[in-house]
Order: structure tokens, then sequence, then C-alpha cells
């Protein structure tokens, strides 16, 4: 591969070049050194990994980097030439002698504070020389700054920019890539932001100069999506608990430049640089320990005196106030319902909420409180008391309140009042007047009113144009009541309403993604519609206010996560993180808002997975949501599944009771009550019998996925499945779901004959006919069931393959393995059809790897069946590999590698399946690895879990139902009830 790679760059530089060597330590990039024979010179040629540079405009990429090219510093080596099309792009740049910072650090550990400085001093010059001519680096970080003859040079200038801005509307960053290396990267920078600026650079260099001085990166974690998330989540510990002995002017300056706020970082690389000049300068900044605590003492000294005359002044203040008060955010705004008389106008009472809210938020400084809150928290008429009480109740300095009243038979009167909560005194009267059809303009006019008036005080920022980003009333109109529906869980309603918003303006960017949003919650058939829609907003994604940009953004994300890996290939799990880095980032930036809550929860729900992240956060995120809007029913549906699931009965009918209070309607509501009566043990029979008697197959769907989860000692989803096979069975309609879903059932719950029995090769079973196999293994399936699966599921030339491994190494039949391997070898060298799906040739690779590991297992090889699975990339495990995770992990046990084992078991899986059987089988194992690690809670959950799920299992599975149980016994737990 990588003779071939040089081959190839060899072509592309043609005979001005001669490539002579790779070297090593190229980050993201390969990097070789050729000669530049025109001029005799050495030159380094870094070259794009493929990932990125797909999609890249040649065109474009040349102009960014020539535009880079220009900077000439002494401390920034400059970019020389680029090139480049296809999947094959480089730049150059001369080779400088000497190394990089990060190999000095990883020799050397922290560095001298001199040498930290006066290194940080030449990048912080550089910075500053680059950033005034409009070049931002996006990319600091030891591995970009070379030292040589002791002094600090940046490379890679402006190349994060150019794959940017080269990139176009399509691939990566069609849904915001954020380019970058993630121990250095700003919050804003992590969420995607395409508005970052200069000092997402001063944040990096902040996090480049604290791993020099305290010989560790800024946090530590064990993926790169957990880093991310903690630039953006987490607090930064003080640089001097790791190292007490710097200065205290040095220690503040990388604080400051770590400030998760832009607005509260040093605002230019000058001013860092400055900074540090001062603090190089003897006597200024460099100083001894002792001096240090000198100067400590003194800035407690002063601090004592200031705290004093604040103790004073406050307590002053307070003794001439008549009442006490809280202290309120003054860039918080608070819209509360309009007082509406006359029933024609009564769509703009929450109307003008959402249309001022999302209007006013993110007009300079200013955040709006959440519509959703505010008519949850909102009770009375609009008047001053209201008002203040509304404002106390979200934290918001300023509320703004009034009501439409109609004046003439086609005019109407619009009257607003903004409220300082703090005081309770008025600061601003508005009254404006239009006509009645006209009030998307009166809208427009209130905000530009309400911002007048705010700016009297200080200064505002400009005004958007548009509220929620459509300048059609009808459009509007419908967009509003579709959000109505929404909120109620009435799907169809909220897709009606949203596709006539689009339908009256076309660029309606929110209507689109809300629109994707109620076609995803419909039948499987809406899911590409949900897609198209959702993908669409994403391109309309410009000039919105903040809060619905990151929404049309997470939804344009969630559109293609949620679709597969299909197109995806390997970027699959790229993408999966990214849409958790900005739903993380959206509520961080709006901790009160409970759709954006909800939204959280859903992708934690369906990609969790992909960014490791368990089924307990997605639940957590749905609570949050809850807890703000009780009445905001889409955060309930998964969250009483999860509930199930994760806590049992109670939970779940807890959850069920509080989805039906809340007002949801539509076919939600429907299937919660019948899950209610599932859950009572007096009405569930006759709940199933129902259930199955009304030939409502998408129903019984939906309850089927309600409880797939739940472990109960009634079995409730084998007894309602049972039923439904029947009676398909005696309709002659048999389908593909009960093909699935009652032998994995079955399975499940510990009934591995009769599952053998009814398990047909059909679509979507291959992971039932996976986990017979393991039990195959396990000597836990009868004989002749064993001979028919593997005979029938070894025929199969296409799905087949899945399962045909395992089956094979079961039987310990070499011989039929060899074939496989000859055959998945012949398809890798067969071109693809022009049908096929991106990911394909990355599943076929995957697949060939693994059929060898079972192929070495069945030859009693177990080292080289462990190396060849760890040779299985995650992304390339697409939701079929769960056997061959288990199959790992055992692996890894039998070799005394337990920690590793629970690492690998204890991975979120990819999308939330319903209750499989290997889950019960990862669960006995992830209890003996955990009981061997001592990690006792974690063991007797999971030995609970097997306990409860197989209480009524085949004899052939009593062994390991006695081995949980003797485990639970040992560790002082019990079985579930």
């Amino acid at each position: 591969m990588a003779t071939d790679l040089r081959e190839r760059l060899q072509a592309a530089l043609g005979a001005a070049y001669r490539v002579e060597r790779e070297l090593g330590g190229g980050g993201m990039s390969r990097v070789f050194v050729a000669e530049e024979i025109r001029l005799g010179r050495r030159v380094v040629v870094k070259v794009l990994p493929p990932e990125l540079a797909a999609g890249i405009n040649a065109e474009r990429f040349n102009r960014e980097i020539q535009f880079s090219a220009a900077l000439q510093h002494p401390h920034i080596v400059p970019l020389l030439a680029a090139g480049g099309e296809g999947d094959l792009f480089y730049y150059t740049m001369p080779l400088v002698e000497g190394e990089s910072l990060r190999t000095r650090l990883s020799r050397e550990g922290k560095l001298p504070v001199r040498e930290a400085v006066r290194a940080l001093r030449e990048v912080a010059d550089a910075l500053a020389y680059a950033h005034a001519r409009g070049v931002v680096h996006r990319d600091i970080k030891p591995d970009n700054v070379l030292v040589t003859d002791q002094h600090a040079v940046v490379t890679d200038f402006g190349v994060a920019k150019a794959l940017s801005g080269s990139a176009g509307h399509s691939g990566l960053t069609s849904v915001g890539l954020a380019l970058g290396t993630p121990a250095y990267m700003a919050p804003e920078q992590a969420a995607g932001d395409p508005r970052v600026d200069h000092r997402v650079d001063i944040y990096a260099l902040g996090a480049m100069a604290y791993e020099m001085l305290a010989a560790r990166p800024v946090f530590i974690h064990s993926s790169p999506h957990q880093v991310l998330a903690a630039h953006v989540t987490e607090p930064v510990e003080p640089i001097t608990q790791h190292r007490p002995d710097l200065p205290a002017e040095l220690a503040d300056l990388v604080m400051r430049c770590l400030d998760k706020d832009p607005a509260r970082r040093p605002q230019t690389a000058a001013e860092v640089r400055d900074a540090l000049d001062a603090i190089a300068t003897p006597g200024a900044g460099t100083l001894s320990t002792a001096q240090v605590k000198a100067r400590l003492r003194r800035h407690r000294v002063r601090r004592l005196a200031t705290a004093g005359l604040a103790v004073a002044l406050v307590a002053g203040w307070w003794a001439l106030r008549s009442r006490p008060g809280v202290t309120l955010d003054p860039d918080r705004v608070a819209v509360a319902p309009f007082d509406v008389l006359d029933p024609a106008h009564a769509l703009w009472r929450e109307g003008l909420v959402d249309v001022l809210s999302r209007s006013l938020d993110g007009a300079g400084p200013l955040r709006t409180v959440s519509p959703t809150l505010v008519v949850r928290r909102w009770s009375g008429r609009a008047d001053p008391a209201s008002a203040q009480a509304l404002g106390r109740s979200t934290g918001a300095r300023t509320v703004v309140f009034g009501g439409v009243l109609a004046a003439g038979a086609d005019s109407v009167r619009l009257t607003a009042t903004l409220l300082d909560a703090q005081s309770g005194s008025a600061f601003g009267e508005i009254e404006l007047r239009d006509r009645s059809d006209r009030m998307d303009r009166l809208a427009d006019s209130l905000t530009v009113g309400v911002l007048r008036e705010l700016g009297r005080m200080r200064a505002i920022g400009v005004v958007r144009g548009t509220p929620l980003g459509s300048t059609s009333l009808p459009a509007l109109k419908a967009f509003l009541q579709g959000e109505q529906f929404l909120r109620r869980s009435e799907w169809d309603s909220a897709l009606v309403y949203h596709q006539r918003a689009i339908a009256l303006d076309s660029g309606f960017a929110l209507a689109w993604s809300h629109a994707g949003m109620a076609a995803g919650w419909q039948h499987a058939a809406w899911d590409s519609l949900s897609r198209t829609y959702k993908l669409h907003a994403g391109a309309l994604n410009h000039d919105l206010a903040p809060r619905e940009s990151l929404i049309v953004q997470a939804e344009s994300l969630a559109a293609v996560v949620y679709a597969g890996p299909e197109q995806l290939a390997g970027r699959w799990w790229t993408f999966g993180r990214r849409l958790m880095t900005t739903l993380d980032e959206a509520v961080r930036r709006y901790p009160n808002d409970p759709e954006l809550w909800y939204m959280l929860g859903d992708a934690r729900y369906h990609a969790g997975g992909l960014a490791g992240v368990a089924p307990r956060a997605a639940l957590e995120a749905f609570d949050r949501a809850i807890a703000l809007d009780s009445a905001f029913t889409p955060a309930y549906i998964h969250a009483v599944q999860l509930a199930l699931e994760l806590d049992g009965a109670v939970a779940g009918r807890r959850y069920s009771e509080a989805f039906l209070a809340a007002g949801v309607r539509g076919s939600y509501a429907q299937t919660t009550q019948v899950l209610l009566e599932l859950l009572d043990p007096g009405t569930r029979e006759a709940a199933v019998t129902r259930l199955v008697d009304g030939g409502d197959q998408h129903l019984v769907k939906t309850v089927w996925m309600a409880i797939s989860g739940w472990v109960d000692s009634a079995e409730t989803l084998v007894l309602l499945l049972r039923e439904q096979a029947a009676r398909e069975t005696t309709r002659g309609q048999p389908g593909n779901f009960i093909s699935f879903a009652l032998p994995a059932a079955l399975a499940a719950r510990g009934h591995v004959r009769e599952a053998a029995q009814r398990l047909e090769v059909a679509p979507g079973t291959q992971g039932v006919a996976a986990f017979l196999a393991q039990l195959i293994l396990l000597g836990a399936i009868p004989q002749d069931s064993a001979d028919r699966l593997t005979r029938e599921w070894t025929s199969r030339p296409g799905e087949g393959m899945l399962v045909a491994p395992p089956l094979l190494a079961a039987r310990r039949d070499t011989a039929a393995l060899v074939g496989v391997v000859r055959a998945m070898d012949e398809a890798r060298r067969q071109p693809l059809p022009p049908t096929a799906p991106p990911v394909a040739r990355d599943f076929i690779g995957y697949l060939t790897t693994a059929s060898r590991a079972y192929l070495a297992l069945a030859r009693a090889d177990s080292a080289q069946a462990l190396r060849l699975f760890e040779a299985l990339p995650d992304s390339a495990c697409y939701g079929a590999c769960g056997i061959d995770g288990l199959v790992h992990a055992q692996l890894l046990v039998a070799r005394g590698r337990a920690a590793d084992a629970a690492r690998l078991l204890e991975r979120p899986q990819v999308g939330h399946a319903p209750l499989l059987p290997v889950k019960v089988l990862r669960a006995l194992e992830r209890g003996r690895v955990h009981e061997r690690l001592g990690n006792r809670d974690t063991a007797l959950a999971a030995y609970a879990f097997v306990a409860t799920a197989w209480a009524n299992a085949d004899p052939e599975l009593t062994p390991y139902v006695d081995e949980a149980r003797a485990g639970l016994a040992r560790l002082g737990g019990e079985p579930k009830p």
C-alpha cells in the first residue's frame, strides 16, 4: 500500500520532483521527502488521507493553498505548492531540519518555563501575523510546531481552511465537519460551528501551552469523542494543580486562553504574544518560587481588602432595598404568551412567542428562553406581576409581554411591554398597527422595537430580517399549527401542516426539518421521506437564529447517521460522533431547552454506540427534557421503552402514565394504553388477545418495540408473539416480522429448541442464527436442529455468509470454511457493481477477516483466531458482528486478558436493538469477567440479568443459569423480581 501510494505520488508530481522516502509521524496525512530537481532542494510532501480528499474541489483547494502560501514570516513554514485530483491531494513545504515539539515533549515531558515561554511567544507571533491577513490555522498542536536552532516555527498554516473551503457542499462538510485535533479543539470548533474565527487558534495555543508546562493534555479520556465532549462541557483543571511553581501571570494566561467562551479569551494572538513578552522580561514574569509566593501574599491582601469593601457595599445595598430579590441574567429574555381576544388571531397567542423568541435569540449577547418552557411556566394574563414571576422562574432579566387586539375590520393592534424582572418595573412600551394579514411584518417590527429599547442601555447588534427563516405569513401560520400537533405527538397532522408550510415557502428550512422529524415517527415507509426532508433543510441552513441553525444541523446529521452505514462506509462512525458533539454543544448553549434535550436523547438512543454512549445516558437526556417541559410529549416515547429495559415494570408504568397525562394523541396514545394493560398481571392476557385479534400489525410491532428489552417473569413478549404467529398462520399471512421476532424472543428467554425449530432462512434472521451458532459451540442445541441450521444457512450465497462461518466453526468443518474464505477472497478481487453501496467493500473485507478467524478457531488455533478478531476494525462492524464480539471477548479471557475483554463487552452496541439472545450470553460473560476483576456491582447486575432472562430456560441451558445464580450467591445478590 505504501509503495502504491509512493508511485501514485511520483506520477502526480511528475519529473520536477523525485520522491525519496516516507517519513513517520505525519498525523492524519502521509508524509514524504522529495527532491525538487531544478532547484536542488529537498521538500516535504504531505498527502491527504482519502476520506478527506473525497469530494474536494481541486481548483478551490489550490486557490486556498495559494492564499496561505503568501504568508512570509520567520516562524511560519511556508507552503510552496499544491496539487492533485481524484482522491490524491498533496501540498509541499521546505524540509526543516530539527524535530517536532511533539517529539521533544515525548522525550522530556514538561519544559522549563523560560523555554516554554519563548516557544509560545514565537508561535503567538506567527499567529498574530497570519490572523492579521485573514488566515486561521485551525490545527495548532505540538505536531505542527517544529523546533529548529532553539526556535519554534509553525507548519501546515491554512491547510484546514483549504480542506473545508474546497469541499463545497458535499461529503463531510455538508453537515458541519470540524477539522482539527480533538485534544486541542476549541468548544465552538468541536461543535462544528461554521462561524469559528481566529480565537480557536488562541484556545489551541492554550491547550498546547498546558501540555508543554504540565506534561499532560488538558483532558485525558479514552476516546477522541470523549475528549471533544470534555472541551465542550467539562471545566479545565487549573494548571497549577499539576505544576504549582508556575509564575502566576503565566498560569492565568494559559487558563484565560482555555476559556470555553471565546469572548472571555484574549481576543488576539498579539495580546497573547505581548503578555508572554511581559512574562519573559526579567523581573516581570519568570519569577522564582519565592517571588511567586510573595506576589501571591500581596494578592491575598488586596483580595481581602476588596472583599471587605464589596461586603460593605452589598450590605448597604441590601439594607436600602425594600425586599429581597434574585439575580437574573441580563442577557436572557423571556417572551410571554400574548393576550388575544379575537379568536381569529388565537394562533398568535403562542405563535408570537415562537417568532419573537427565535428572532431575538443570538442578536448580540441575547439568549431567549425556550418557547416550550415559557408556555409551560406561564400562568395568568399579560400583566407585570405574571411577567415578573415568569422572569424569576426562568432566570430572565427581561420579559416581553403584551396583547393582540382587533383594530377595525381588517387591522390589528399589537402592544408590548418590556419588564425588568429584577425590579418589577417596565422600561419600554411598544405599540404597532398593521393589516391583519401582515402579522409577519408586525412580528419583524416588534423585534426591531424590542432591540431598540434594549439598545438604549447597551449595544445589541444587528437585527435578523425574518423570523424563523420565512417571510410568508401563511407559511408561518401552517408551521406554527404543525408545531402544536408535534408537541402532542400527532405526527400525521404535524406532517400535513409542515408540508403545507413548505409548499407555501420552499426555502423554509425549519419547516423542512420538522417535517422530517414528523415523518420519521411514522411507519417505516416514511423513512426515506424523512431523510429527504432533513437533508434538504441542511442545504438551507443559513441566516437562521443560532438555536434553529443547531436544530437543522443536528437533524441533517441524524438523517445521514440513522440511514445506516450503506452510503458512508467507515465515515458512519465519524458522522455519529459529530451528531453527538453538535447536540452536546446545543444543550450547553441552551441548557433549559426541552426540545434540544429531547433531540440529544433521541440521538443517543439511535446512535449512541457510535460515540460510546450507553442507553442510560439517553434516558437521562429524556428525563431532562421532561423535567423542563412535561407537556412536550415526544420526549416520552423512547423513555418508556428505556425505563422498562433499564429499571423494570414499575418505572415503565410511571413513564407511560405520565405520557398519557401529558396529553399525547394519535397512535402512540393507543400503544401506551395497551402497554399499561400488558404491565398489569390482571389484564395482560386479555390485552394480548385483543391486540392480536385486532389485526393491526403496525400496532403489534410498536408494542413489540416498546417491550422488547423488558425481561419479566411472565415472558409477556413471548406470549404476545406466539399469539401473533398463531393468528398469522390461521390467516395464511405469515410475515418476515414474526419469522425474526418470535425466534429471537424465544432464544432470548432460553427456549432454544423452539427457537431453532421456528427459525427460517429469511431477511433479518441472521442475528438469531448467529446466536444459535454460539449455542451450538456450547453444545446447547439438539443435534438435529444444529444439523438443519447449518445445512440451510451455509447453502445461502448472500445473507448466509453472515452466519456460515460461526456455524461451520461450531462443527469444526475446516474444509467448508476454507471454501468460504476462498469465496470471500474472490469477492474482494471482483469489481463491485455500480449499484453497490460504498459500504460493500468494507463489509466484504470484514467478513473475509472474520471467516479466517473462525477457520483458525475450527483448527483450534486460538492465538491466530484472536489476532484476526483484533484486526477487525470497529468502523467496519455494522451491527451484524455481535456474535463476533462475544467470541473475541471469550478468546481474550482465555489468554488472561480479562481487562481487555471487559472493555470490549462494555462497549455500547450500535443502534438500540430489541432484546436479542446474544445479549444474554454477553451478560453471562460480563458477569464472569467483572467478578474476576473485582467489579462487584457490574458482575451482580450481569448475573441477575441472566438468571432472570433464562429463569424458564430449556434444560440445555441449566448449567449457565446455575452459574449465574451461583455468582449471585457468591456476591450476595438476587435476581430481579
